[in-house]
């Protein structure tokens, strides 16, 4: 499933770069997540809790940064986690872009190719798409509030 998001954010490009380059700090604007760990290896391990439908979910998984390009505004991560208890898991690529819009405003896009195997692939692409939609929204109020704060500060 493919999923694309875009915002604006209050805060010029450099700030913005920085703040998401930052992965905890950054993982944790989204919702459910409640842990983002440092591994040596490059990875990092994180945990979240979300409810989808019926169902709610406690993800263990790993992220992983791929790569990422100062000069061109993009990083390209690797998702996997599992929820042992449902029997479920998701294994997303996503690629975030940030582009200048002006001295103060930084436009974030994120793509995203997810699949969802288990129980997860059985509750109905409609239903996780937009859970996932509404996950990514709320990452980018997220974002513009922290960055509000930070440069308040």
């Amino acid at each position: 499933m493919k999923l694309e998001n875009q915002c604006v954010v209050p805060a010029d490009w450099d700030a913005t770069w920085d703040l998401l380059m930052e992965i905890p700090t950054a993982a944790v604007l989204v919702p459910g997540v409640d842990e983002v760990t440092i591994r040596e290896d490059g990875y990092f391990d994180a945990r979240m809790q979300v409810r989808v439908g019926p169902m709610r979910l406690r993800f263990s998984g790993t992220v992983q940064l791929l790569e990422k390009d100062r000069e061109r505004g993009e990083a390209r991560f690797q998702v996997e986690a599992a929820d042992r208890q449902v029997g479920g898991s998701v294994k997303a690529d996503l690629t975030m872009q940030l582009d200048r819009q002006s001295e103060s405003e930084t436009g974030v896009s994120i793509s995203t190719d997810v699949a969802f195997m288990g129980k997860l692939g059985e509750l109905g692409q409609p239903l996780v798409r937009r859970k996932a939609a509404a996950t990514l929204q709320d990452f980018a109020r997220n974002l513009s509030n922290r960055i509000k704060e930070t440069c308040a500060e």
